[in-house]
């Protein structure tokens, strides 16, 4: 399992050192929060974003995916993400899925299509590492508790933190835990005890309590946004694969259908047979259920 595997410290500090990198490289100090602002980064890093609501079937589960096309110039970057994740969840998908882009590991650059379990799991402590950094978390919890040492004693006053860090800092809330406790600010016994909150429960304390303080943000990090879509520049090479004769009609309407999109949007005329109209209906059924 993943979640079982103990990193090292020095393994630790080369993935802080690679997440304060990336935050440099864009601008982006160690106190400001990222956020949506990652959407951005994928845009800098000419990574074009397919968005999809994916649903989990059996053992298959897709949170996001990285995708590398090689070309005669610079490769074609794609990143596949899962819109029927809760909109905190598909930040922090995303934020692991650039640690495979910045470190080129993972799937898209290895032939061996097995994970590794290491990898993953620093991929994880990256995006943690990137969107809320340890100098941030720190500062943060010596204004709160004036100590680095949080107590169960402190349970209720605990929960209303978390709620507060989620709202300023969008990660979901076991990874806000994971970092209190990967960081030494809370013991195992407080870190059980907070982990199991099952915290998107509307009986749970943890719901009522992020609802109480900021309704607005606990509506938008607790939705499951089933975006379709894809970067205008993805759009763009679709739209230009067209004109040029790379793709037949069929094949461009199904296409557009996956992002809920029409040739008529853009302007196209076209008709397509009934048969057709029915086919592209049960392959959206079937990705529907993926």
């Amino acid at each position: 399992m993943i979640k079982n595997i103990v990193l090292s410290s020095f393994q630790i500090e080369e993935i802080k050192k690679k997440a304060i990198e990336v935050r440099k490289v864009f601008g982006v100090y160690e106190d400001v929060p990222i956020a949506s602002d990652i959407f951005m980064l994928l845009e800098k890093n000419n990574i074009i974003l397919c968005e999809f609501p994916f649903q989990s079937s059996g053992k298959s589960h897709i949170d996001a995916t990285l995708t590398r096309f090689e070309t005669n110039g610079e490769p074609i970057i794609f990143m596949g993400l899962n819109t029927s994740l809760h909109f905190d969840e598909q930040i922090f998908a995303i934020a692991h899925e650039l640690y495979h882009f910045i470190t080129k590991t993972g799937k898209s650059y290895t032939e061996d299509m097995e994970e590794d379990p290491l990898n993953e799991r620093q991929a994880d402590r990256f995006a943690a590492e990137l969107l809320l950094p340890g100098s941030a978390l720190r500062t943060q919890v010596i204004l709160e508790f004036q100590t680095e040492h949080i107590t169960s004693v402190q349970y209720l006053r605990v929960l209303r933190f978390i709620a507060r860090l989620q709202c300023e800092w969008w990660l979901p809330y076991r990874a806000i835990v994971n970092r209190l406790f990967e960081e030494g600010y809370i013991q195992k016994e407080l870190f059980q005890r907070l982990y199991k909150m099952e915290d998107r429960n509307e009986d749970s304390l943890y719901f009522r309590i992020f609802k109480a303080l900021d309704p607005n943000k606990h509506m938008l990090l607790n939705k499951r946004t089933g975006k379709k879509g894809v970067s205008g520049r993805a759009m763009e090479i679709i739209l230009l694969n067209y004109e040029e004769g790379l793709m037949p009609d069929d094949e461009f309407v199904q296409l557009l259908a996956m992002f809920g999109k029409s040739p008529e949007d853009f302007g196209y005329e076209m008709s397509v047979a009934s048969e057709d109209l029915e086919e592209i209906k049960d392959l959206l059924g079937g990705m529907n259920k993926c």
